[in-house]
């Protein structure tokens, strides 16, 4: 009830403005109570010429359940049960006039039976609705044997006539509350739903993420296993300890290796095949750019600094390579048809990406109604943690959007004999021989 007030006075009222459904509700509520009072008792008293003032305190009563069933419907019920068994008896003697249900009092007593309807359970509201028939064929057969009267037959079918139309109100206030409950279940279940969704994307984004440090790592270890397995037989007259040291780190190497993999099998998953192809490197990011130009996208690319390839690591190259990756998918798909601008300015210590787009033609229909976007975003702040970074984001002052990250690079080996670093050698996540 309660959301229909609320549509009839929100099409009167700016969007600013909007009044709080309940508080609605209770005003509707308080005011039609008040008006029921003042027909109510003065029919009560003028056409049924009951008492005055019993007819009063019997109609405030009665009035006063309309209220005190948005509280309390139990309590509501019994007192408009109660008010419907004794105003009848305050006036049964005129004739000519409907009894023992006048017409305010029926009005009155459907607004019960709604009201405790749309917000109790509905047997609360069944229980209003047959006590009241209940009360008056109380008060019926009260005047009929303790009073003498001739309209017994009148007063059934009025009570058939009230019975009827509660009936109808009653039914159709179980069906919008049951209605309004599936509905909020649903709703519930689709915010749960998105809320799950969201959480399995991150969980597969950083299992993702964790078996392709696995790979790194696991193929850093077999290097180092071969070469400590094969040292004593690279180098010719080594010293007893020095061999078997190599054998310790040959088994260390191995035993790290099988507890890796066993970690693997749980991480990896049935359909993981294509998982163990290798992975891409950061010097792969022109391949990249030049697929997404052969498929229409507008990139231009910009290299400045010094160059990083001889100090970016395996997983950082990836990392940015996939930062890259998920930056530009972005943009295709919340700006199409938009000019991508990606930077990359190497460092001595860090390398600073950057892809920015602008706004374009706005984003597809797909991203219109995709309900669990900037999880890609979260997968890059992840694989940006993951190395030592960070990503920072966000709108430009043109309407378009910027990623930039910002990716640590490994530091210059200084030789034991103090010559100056060298530039040459590549350092990675594995030892070379």
């Amino acid at each position: 009830m309660s959301v229909m007030v609320t549509k009839v006075f929100d099409r009167f009222m700016p969007p600013n403005r909007r009044l709080n459904p309940e508080a609605l509700a209770w005003v509707a509520v308080i005011v039609l109570a008040i008006g029921m009072l003042a027909v109510e008792s003065s029919i009560a008293v003028s056409v049924n010429e009951a008492p005055v003032a019993l007819a009063f305190v019997v109609t405030i009563v009665h009035v006063g359940s309309m209220p005190l069933s948005m509280l309390r419907p139990l309590f509501g019920t019994l007192m408009s049960i109660a008010a419907c068994t004794v105003l009848p008896l305050l006036g049964p003697l005129v004739s000519g006039v409907p009894w023992p249900w006048m017409v305010p009092m029926i009005i009155t007593q459907i607004v019960i039976i709604l009201i405790i309807g749309l917000r109790a359970h509905w047997g609360v509201a069944l229980a209003a609705l047959l006590g009241s028939i209940a009360g008056s064929a109380v008060a019926v057969l009260i005047t009929h044997f303790f009073i003498a009267d001739t309209r017994t037959d009148g007063a059934i079918v009025n009570i058939l006539v009230y019975s009827c139309i509660a009936g109808g109100v009653y039914l159709a206030a179980v069906i919008v509350q049951q209605w309004q409950l599936i509905r909020s279940q649903l709703i519930q279940e689709k915010e749960n739903t998105a809320e799950e969704h969201s959480k399995r994307v991150a969980i597969e984004e950083k299992a993702r993420i964790a078996r392709e440090l696995h790979d790194i790592v696991a193929h850093s270890m077999s290097i180092i296993n071969i070469q400590a397995s094969s040292a004593p037989f690279r180098h010719a007259g080594i010293d007893s300890e020095v061999a078997k040291e190599f054998e310790d780190i040959s088994a260390s190497a191995r035993t790290a290796l099988t507890e890796m993999r066993g970690l693997l099998s749980v991480l990896r998953n049935d359909e993981g095949g294509g998982e163990l192809a290798p992975q891409p490197k950061f010097s792969e990011v022109d391949a990249l750019i030049e697929k997404a130009r052969h498929a229409g996208v507008q990139v231009t690319v910009e290299r400045t600094g010094e160059p990083i390839d001889h100090l970016m690591r395996d997983s950082t190259g990836l990392a940015g390579y996939r930062i890259i990756q998920e930056a530009l998918s972005n943009a295709i798909r919340h700006a199409r048809n938009s000019a991508i601008a990606i930077r990359i300015r190497g460092g001595s210590s860090a390398v600073w990406i950057s892809v920015t787009n602008d706004h374009g033609d706005g984003p597809s229909e797909a991203a219109k109604h995709d309900k669990h976007d900037r999880q890609g975003l979260i997968g890059m702040r992840e694989r940006a943690a993951s190395v030592g970074g960070e990503i920072r984001s966000g709108a430009t002052a043109d309407g378009g959007f910027e990623v930039e990250a910002v990716l640590p690079l490994a530091p210059r080996e200084r030789p034991t004999d103090g010559s100056e670093p060298t530039t040459g050698t590549p350092v990675t996540d594995k030892e070379t021989p």
